[in-house]
């Protein structure tokens, strides 16, 4: 189930990034707000949202739903991690030169 879950949440982070690399950028609009004429396009268009950014914004949503699912089902996994502690390793215990030189 987790690796579909995984597979799945890889698919949307790659259809995501083309989506928002198919948009069309509005960088020359904030631009022009500060100082290249009066334009109205600043808080977008009177449209409202295209279809694209509209599926855009239900992948970001379908994206960071499956990151929270993944990060609950391996946190409550009760897989446990076998660490292994080398305690062969013995601590010599020797004498110190004797440092009094009266």
């Amino acid at each position: 189930m987790q690796t579909l879950l995984i597979f799945l949440y890889i698919l949307v982070a790659v259809v995501l990034v083309i989506l928002i690399l198919l948009q069309q950028s509005k960088g020359s609009d904030i631009g022009s707000a500060f100082g290249g004429g009066a334009s109205n396009t600043m808080f977008g268009p009177s449209s409202g949202f295209s279809p694209l950014s509209k599926v855009t914004a239900v992948l970001a949503v379908i994206f960071l739903t499956l990151s929270l699912v993944i990060t609950l089902q391996s946190k409550s996994s009760n897989e446990e991690l076998l660490i292994e502690s080398d305690n062969s390793s013995s601590i010599e215990v020797g004498e110190l030169p004797d440092s009094d030189s009266d």
